[in-house]
């Protein structure tokens, strides 16, 4: 890549960069305050809840990886990825053919989301099960993807795999060797990670009727943008904002809530917040296939 190029790749991606970096400096600052007998729970529950937070930006970051649209112009897109994904046990490069399979066949019959989705408990006592709900949709996800994925990717896919079982063999050590600071910085924020994430998948195509095989529908009519507190939802990566998404998945992430505000102008009716939606969750129950 010519120098010009670089450069220029390097300042639009600079808030990509400075969320990666903001990501560490709290794992580190979880860890190093964790092995320190002088700072309680005062301390360490705001950094901790931060990096529940955080943790959802993170699987963002394997979603804009998969668009390549989180480091744009390098190599690192792809490595950076395969990474996050791997945090939470996904195979990147599987959940990247799955995914794009989605936006071709969006809420249709042949709709690869419908192979989980179809599959899912229709009790609300669900929404308590975030952690367990978050891993069997990694694994299931992958397991779907394989008849997707051309042959060059195979082994590309075949190093996700090893990469996530390296990357629960460190943990484990890590949490044999450093207990405390494992469930501190990892633990703990991923299972509240799990479950608040559980509602912005949950919204995503909420209450949306699965149509035949082949009969596209404007993405904008068939997803939801939710919105949460400014801040919050740019920790997050604005990954709530899936309307936004589908109707133009190159959108960068930090360009999504302006775009999402545009959208909702032009086409009024696909934008609620999250007390809103948690409350007709409740009263209609899960995201279901039908």
């Amino acid at each position: 890549m010519p120098v010009n190029a670089l450069k220029r790749a390097s300042r639009a991606n600079l808030p990509s960069y400075l969320f990666v970096a903001l990501c560490i400096l709290n794992t580190a600052l979880i860890a190093w305050l964790s092995g320190q007998d002088t700072f309680g729970w005062q301390v360490l529950a705001p950094l901790i809840l931060l990096q529940a937070i955080l943790m959802i930006g993170v699987q963002e970051i394997k979603h804009q990886g998969v668009h390549r649209q989180f480091l744009v112009g390098t190599r690192l897109n792809d490595a950076v990825g395969m990474v996050a994904a791997a945090i939470f046990a996904a195979n990147f490069v599987g959940y990247r053919h799955f995914h794009l399979e989605h936006h071709r066949k969006t809420c249709q019959a042949d709709d690869p989301e419908g192979l989980m989705y179809e599959k899912s408990w229709r009790t609300r006592l669900i929404c308590l099960l975030g952690p367990v709900e978050q891993l069997w949709i990694s694994f299931s996800s992958n397991r779907i993807a394989r008849p997707y994925l051309p042959p060059h990717a195979m082994w590309q896919w075949r190093f996700c795999n090893v990469l996530i079982v390296v990357f629960i063999v460190a943990l484990a050590a890590s949490l044999y060797a450093a207990p405390r600071q494992v469930i501190y910085s990892y633990l703990l924020p991923y299972c509240m990670f799990a479950w608040l994430d559980f509602w912005l998948t949950q919204a995503e195509h909420y209450g949306v009727p699965i149509s035949a095989q082949g009969a596209r529908r404007d993405p904008a009519t068939i997803t939801t943008d939710l919105y949460l507190p400014r801040p919050i939802s740019w920790l997050i990566l604005h990954r709530s904002l899936h309307r936004t998404h589908h109707a133009a998945p190159a959108t960068r992430w930090f360009q999504a809530h302006a775009r999402s505000v545009a959208l909702e102008q032009h086409k009024p009716g696909g934008a609620t917040d999250l007390p809103t939606f948690v409350a007709t969750w409740m009263r209609l129950g899960p995201r279901l296939w039908k």
